[in-house]
């Protein structure tokens, strides 16, 4: 017998079941009685004492539910402790709880609720296999469990590891004819094809509830099995070879003189038949399908024969009979799966034992087993740690925790364990939840059944709708739910809501059912049928989301007061099955302009692109000076550079020199701080965010992005370098199952977007308006899509089988279809105010006339029980279904029309904001050499084109810098002069006289010899300058690696030539091969600050002291604020005076006398090197100051050196030279330091 339940007087102690209807305020019941047994509240139907939060087991079954529950019971806890002292109103629970203790009662009663919810981050609310861990763990010895058991969340490492194992045991031994047999009669073909099939199987070999019997008996030796059916297939093949003409013959007469039937045996099939059989007779294909090996057996042209015919008669008709009865028992692809499914878990049982490893599911078998054993107190110790239980989501229970629950607290009046639950609800049977085993429960606990039957969620009218719905389908024998009695429809009352759903001025209805007009949807097969539901589904939310934007006679909620809150993408939601439906609906909004968000994705963030993507990104950062690398991470989807940018990046050499300048700051970045760092600076320099953010899945793809540079971060602990990282995000995209949660493709946003959710997800969760698009969409069990079902006897118990019969087919159909059923009551109770049904359905043509598949598909049993449904008669039946009720209507389906969606760009109005009178610096800034010349001007020929708003990278040479950036600078004539020259330098690639002159100029290039003189610095100029060797295979390697090896020996006489060339300097010669490794600091950082420097003041002051009276480009008059940072190509030390030394790669001339004194001189201030290596000196001025004891200007600073690459020889050509005056150094120290206004110079 049901009995309401009443939170004040509900029996606080036995076992009892609570069956709450969705919405009918479960989670509030919960809290009710917590707070009733933290009072100890309820005389005879209370618990013997008050309890405190870690005495109150609370159980249910994701981490989300036991948050959320935490909170909710501490907020109640707390509002009730307000309540009892006096503060605040209390809802009739609170008011009749506090009428039931006197006013002397009530500070005491206060008390307890208080520190009940300071405890309650201690309290024992857990998922089963949180709490199942605990008890093992904290009861160790009682039951025998081991201290150091690792818990992993998966065993999909193991199990992938024991079928390959199986694999190569038991395939890689065979001959190519037996695996090529296999292979046919199995269908595998991969070690992840026999993943597959052995899974389920292995499923119920760990359920010792499931009868799993048929597994058993299937013979251990598919192989042998595989043999004698091989056998088999030979002898018929033989007997037909002797007589195929024969037996042909026979049956083309007999078709002809209409002995066999003309329906069965068309002419056109037939003569496919035999083209099939002949092919196998002569040892030219494969074996013939069941059909057609049924057409020529002796049985099936008995069946073929007509009433008053003899059938044709021959031994190959008779051989094929035979053929058929061994084949039937001699089931390969049984045996194989049965048998691998046996030995792949006894592999997987045999590692979790070594390894000492147990995953959620051996928690909770682990805890039964303990608690099963005859000698064990272990449920008189819980039962004493946790005297009161609460299950939480029970009708997703299965046998095994049923019977542990049982165990502890069944027939212990002194205990309690309530169970509470919704059998209507009970949709996660692929998870192992068992309803079966809820209905045991619900008959075990007899009358002290307890029902919640109001529903708080749903408006009234949306209530009826579905109490409309489901009454209906209750008439039919087996009920709404195909269990009659057992699991009844009872309709539940409404609370109602304050708000109503308004379109164009007047009331929703509640249930709109959208009726196909022209019959089932048969063109386009599923997907057909899927595509026409989401466009029609969509254009109907586009029509109610425009009219969102018309106030008040839009769409949207009327509030209690008169206030009207318009419709809003976020307040809809598409329930859909899988993500097949999922893909169709979003498809559908994205080209009507209407962004969603798929919440129930369970792909791995590795299957995305952007994985692929990070990948080659990855490989240029980790080596940016391989050209194939840079190239490939720059034509990424996930930079998403456009076509003409990547063109300039081939033909612009200063644009390529900047990617490759950022891709060393990656570099740099990665090395020095982690990957995650780098990712996000990746993102910052190429403008990934604002980029991706303007397209419709920008937002998925960003998200992706950063997901895994935090798990490449996490990852990168462990692993060997960068490389380490690159070959494990390798190995994660090709084998990209989900091991953690983390690697769960996360929720890019769901801000003010149409959510798309499975109705599994969906459970618990209630939304405004509900889409139903694919209400009628089933997939009926067949042997084609079922080789493994698991249904139940009509004693409820379980039970597994292999390639099903037809009869073991239609019992877990049947169980499909209820389960199908459960799910449409969910999606239909999520919705608060209304919901959108398409009636659609695929449809077929048999003999009696045109029917549908609707009575697969739940919304079709609703209608017309499980009988097929003609499509003439679904108006009818849609209007047998809604009945008298006014909450349900019935329309066309929607059009799928073209209407865009166009967002409102009103803000709601907001107060005016407060006015702030102060000033705040907002000038501060990161600058650098480049970055002050930035649109500097020739004083006679105009504007200069520099880049604009010039980023600084972390690393390399800030003269690379800016010589990628600005070579463009050059004028129209230099220009074309460039491009001429670029193609005769290419051409004498090929040229039998290689020298340096020559050598290709270009991005790559020009890096080359940057990062070639940089490497002879880092292992000493004096030691490359003794070893050739060295020299030429550190160039051999990198040429080979560009395409560059006929220039390898010119390269390599040329680095051993500049090495040592005399180099004299303010009066001093010396070669870089004098200098050691210890006087030499290649790509020298730095960094200093900048208060308040005008930028035309440091103009004048260089301008004025080098290279007087000369013209060259203005700086633009700005300010610097905040720091300047650069990097020297190299400071060295020789004869105790310290050098700045810059290499140029320039081209000035096809020979050594074109870099004289004039054409240098022309080349530093054209490209202003006067103000870099002024900085630079200013720089190294600095860090001397603070470095050398009694420093001097004079004497420790020898000045700064430009070599020009390609014209350095022992003439003194290619080498220009100058040593700043002290004042100017000293006058720039000053004003870079905030008092420039007192210098001499000012």
């Amino acid at each position: 017998m049901n009995r309401k339940l009443d939170a004040l007087t509900f029996p606080l102690h036995g076992t009892r079941l609570i069956e709450a209807s969705a919405g009918t305020g479960k989670t509030y019941t919960i809290a009710a009685l917590y707070i009733r047994l933290v009072l100890g509240h309820g005389k005879e139907n209370g618990f013997s004492r008050p309890l405190v939060p870690p005495e109150i087991l609370v159980v249910t079954f994701t981490n989300a539910a036991t948050q959320e529950l935490r909170e909710r019971i501490r907020a109640r806890l707390t509002e009730a402790c307000a309540f009892f002292r006096g503060r605040g109103g209390g809802d009739p629970f609170l008011q009749g709880l506090k009428d039931d203790y006197s006013p002397g009662d009530l500070p005491a009663m206060a008390n307890l609720l208080e520190r009940a919810a300071l405890w309650m981050d201690e309290s024992a609310i857990h998922t089963i296999h949180a709490w199942c861990q605990r008890m093992l763990f904290q009861h160790a010895f009682d039951s025998l469990s081991l201290f150091d058991l690792t818990l992993e969340p998966g065993d999909d490492d193991l199990l992938e590891e024991a079928v390959w194992d199986f694999w190569r045991t038991n395939f890689y031994p065979r001959d190519v004819e037996t695996l090529q047999a296999l292979g046919q009669a199995t269908g595998l073909t991969t070690p992840a094809d026999l993943l597959k099939k052995v899974r389920p199987l292995m499923a119920g070999i760990n359920n010792a509830d499931i009868d799993a019997g048929g597994l058993e008996s299937v013979p251990l030796d598919p192989f042998q099995m595989l043999e004698q059916r091989r056998s088999a297939i030979e002898k018929a093949r033989r007997v037909w070879q002797a007589g195929f003409k024969e037996a042909i013959d026979l049956v083309q007469k007999a078709r002809a003189d209409k002995t066999l039937n003309n329906n069965r045996y068309r002419p056109a099939s037939l003569d496919t038949w035999i083209a099939d059989m002949d092919s196998w007779v002569n040892g030219q294909g494969d074996l013939p399908t069941d059909t057609v090996l049924e057409k020529f057996s002796a049985t099936g042209l008995a069946q073929g024969t007509s009433k008053k015919g003899t059938p044709p008669a021959h031994p190959a008709f008779d051989a094929l009979d035979r053929l058929n009865d061994s084949l039937g028992s001699l089931d390969v692809k049984q045996a194989l799966f049965a048998h691998g499914a046996r030995e792949i878990n006894d592999r997987v049982m045999a590692a979790k034992a070594r390894l000492s490893r147990m995953g959620f599911n051996d928690l909770i078998t682990r805890l039964g087993q303990a608690l099963a054993r005859p000698d064990t107190c272990l449920a008189q110790l819980i039962r004493a740690q946790f005297p009161v239980a609460m299950i939480d989501e029970f009708q997703d229970t299965d046998p095994v925790q049923y019977t542990l629950f049982n165990t502890i607290y069944l027939d212990q009046e002194q205990s309690g364990l309530f169970m509470i639950g919704d059998p209507k609800q009970a949709i996660y049977a692929f998870r192992g939840a068992d309803i079966h085993t809820y209905l045991r429960a619900r008959q075990d606990a007899g009358d002290r059944l307890y029902t919640l039957d109001k529903n708080f969620r749903s408006s009234s009218g949306m209530v009826a709708a579905v109490n409309q719905i489901f009454s209906h389908g209750a008439k039919f024998p087996l009920g709404a739910f195909l269990f009659k009695e057992m699991i009844p429809f009872d309709p539940v009352l409404a609370q109602d809501r304050d708000e109503t759903f308004m379109v164009e001025g007047q009331a929703a209805v509640p249930m709109t059912l959208w009726q196909m007009q022209d019959g089932p949807v048969a063109k386009g097969g599923p997907d057909g049928y899927l595509s026409t539901m989401a466009g029609a589904a969509a254009s109907e939310m586009v029509r109610l989301l425009n009219l969102g934007q018309q106030r008040p006679q839009g769409a949207g909620f009327l509030q209690k007061d008169g206030s009207f809150v318009p419709l809003v993408p976020s307040d809809i939601a598409v329930l859909v099955r899988d993500v097949n439906e999922a893909r169709h609906i979003r498809s559908a909004l994205d080209l009507r302009g209407v962004r969603s968000v798929y919440l129930s994705d369970r792909e791995s963030v590795f299957e995305s692109q952007e994985a692929v993507s990070l990948v080659y990104i990855l490989k240029a950062c980790f080596d940016p000076t391989n050209e194939r690398a840079v190239r490939a991470a720059l034509a990424t989807p996930l930079l998403d550079l456009s076509l003409k940018t990547l063109e300039t990046l081939n033909n612009d050499e200063s644009a390529w020199e900047t990617a490759v300048i950022q891709f060393k700051s990656f570099q740099k970045t990665w090395r020095t701080k982690g990957v995650l760092p780098m990712v996000r600076a990746l993102v910052f320099e190429f403008d990934v965010g604002a980029r991706l953010l303007s397209t419709l899945a920008g937002e998925r793809k960003l998200t992706n992005l950063l997901h895994l540079g935090e798990i490449l971060q996490a990852e990168s602990a462990a692993l060997d370098g960068e490389q380490g990282v690159i070959r494990w995000l390798g190995d994660q995209i090709a084998r990209p199952q989900i091991s953690v949660e983390d690697d769960i493709l996360r929720l890019e946003s769901d801000q003010r977007l149409v959510r798309v959710i499975t109705i599994h997800k969906s459970k618990g969760l209630e939304y405004p308006l509900v889409f139903l698009p694919f209400a009628c969409s089933a997939r009926k069990l067949t042997q084609a899509n079922a080789s493994v079902v698991t249904a139940h006897d009509p004693d409820g118990t379980p039970f597994l089988v292999v390639n099903p019969d037809a009869k073991a087919l239609e019992a877990a159909d049947q169980e499909r279809l209820a389960e199908e059923l459960r799910m449409l009551y969910v999606a239909l109770t999520r919705s608060c105010f209304a919901c959108f049904l398409g009636i659609g359905v695929m449809g077929k043509t048999l003999k009696s006339g045109e029917v549908t598949t609707l009575h697969e598909s739940a919304m079709g049993y609703l209608m017309a029980g499980q009988t097929m449904v003609e499509t003439a008669q679904l108006p009818g039946l849609l209007n047998e279904l809604k009945g008298g009720s006014d909450a349900i209507v019935i329309t066309p389906l929607p059009p799928p029309g073209k209407e865009m969606f166009v967002p409102g760009s009103e803000l709601p109005s907001l107060l005016p904001a407060r006015l702030f009178n102060g000033t705040i610096p907002n000038n501060w800034r990161i600058t650098s050499y480049s970055g002050i010349l930035a649109n500097a001007a020739m004083p006679e020929k105009g504007v200069v084109a520099f880049p604009v708003d010039v980023e600084v990278p972390d690393s390399a040479s800030q003269d690379q810098l800016q010589e990628a950036q600005l070579q463009e600078a050059q004028i129209q004539e230099e220009q074309i002069q460039e491009q001429q020259i670029q193609m005769a330098m290419v051409s004498n690639i090929h040229s039998p006289a290689l020298s340096i002159h020559g050598f290709p100029r270009g991005p790559e290039p020009g890096t080359f010899l940057h990062d070639l003189l940089e490497w002879a610095a880092i292992q000493g100029f004096d030691r490359v300058a003794q070893d050739r060797p060295l020299a030429l295979d550190h160039i051999q390697r990198a040429c080979v690696a560009r395409g560059w090896e006929p220039w390898t020996g010119v390269l390599v006489d040329w680095l051993m030539d500049f090495v040592t060339v005399p180099l004299t300097v303010d009066g001093v010669t010396f070669t870089l091969a004098d200098l050691g490794k210890q006087q030499c600091r290649p790509e020298m950082e730095f960094m200093f600050a900048s208060h308040g420097v005008a930028v035309g003041k440091v103009d004048q002051l260089v301008c004025s002291h080098v290279l007087p009276g000369n013209l060259r480009p203005v700086l633009n008059p700005n300010r610097l604020n905040g720091m300047v940072k650069g990097f020297i190509d190299l400071v060295f030390c020789f004869k105790d005076r310290y050098y700045i030394l810059d290499y140029k790669s320039n081209h000035l001339g096809d020979e050594a006398g074109a870099y004289d004194a004039a054409a240098m001189n022309q080349a530093m201030l054209g490209h202003r090197y006067d103000l870099q290596y002024v900085l630079y000196t200013l720089a190294l001025h600095r860090l001397l100051k603070s470095r050398v004891v009694d420093y001097d200007y004079d004497r420790d600073l020898g000045g700064a050196v430009y070599l020009f690459l390609r014209g350095v020889n022992s003439t003194g050509q290619g080498v220009y030279f100058d040593r700043p005056p002290k004042d100017l150094i000293e006058t720039l120290d000053r004003f870079f330091q905030g008092g420039g206004e007192h210098g001499p110079y000012a």
